[in-house]
């Protein structure tokens, strides 16, 4: 039978610290994952994934940054089915100024539990609209939705996705499988996206990505 174990945490305003460990068995083989909440100059949340007490993995469930006119959200869930374990992402930001709206997108990496307890990563799909050379808006980025006609709006568009690509750890999609991407990371993290956004169209109007 297929078991299917899914973990959402929606994290707000904590004001201390906490972790808290939970065993899960993945092919047979035992892990710890342990949810950590760290709540310094700015909030952070995320999971460590343990076998024989050596780290292997980790995901981030929450993390926010920002001043008194923008704010950058990440938010993140795992899912467990079958032998493999699932790390979703989602990055949003908003900005009165409109100078800090990145970045915005998704990721799903999927990693395979062995037998023997090896865990190697099988897939990681990504999609993120961001800042890949310091602060400045790369040239390529604005091809992501709109096709590029000339050899040199196609090398920007490259450039581009093998930046984000090594800066994000993931494959690169666009077109269908972007939507595709977009449609099962907004489902799982429906509850968790409204939690965190729901007033941003009153304070920021239309300068944020969400």
């Amino acid at each position: 039978m297929k078991q299917t174990t899914l973990i959402i945490t929606t994290f707000l305003c904590l004001t201390f610290c906490f972790s808290q460990t939970q065993k899960e068995v993945i092919n047979g083989i035992e892990f710890k994952i342990v949810t950590v909440s760290v709540d310094e100059d700015q909030q952070t949340d995320f999971i460590e994934l343990y076998r024989n007490d050596k780290k292997l993995l980790q995901h981030t469930l929450y993390e926010s940054d920002g001043d008194c006119s923008s704010e950058n959200i990440e938010l993140g869930a795992y899912k467990i089915i079958d032998n493999r374990l699932i790390f979703y992402s989602y990055w949003a930001s908003a900005d009165r100024m409109m100078k800090n709206i990145y970045p915005y997108g998704f990721r799903k990496q999927i990693y395979y539990v062995t037998p023997k307890g090896s865990v190697s990563l099988e897939s990681s799909q990504l999609y993120i609209e961001a800042y890949v050379d310091e602060w400045n808006v790369h040239q390529g980025m604005q091809y992501l939705n709109n096709k590029p006609k000339t050899n040199e709006e196609k090398a920007y568009l490259k450039d581009y996705i093998l930046k984000a690509e090594q800066m994000y750890d993931g494959h690169f999609v666009i077109g269908e499988n972007k939507s595709i991407l977009e449609n099962e990371i907004r489902q799982t993290l429906a509850e968790a996206i409204t939690e965190n956004t729901k007033y941003w169209k009153a304070v920021y109007g239309d300068n944020c990505k969400m």
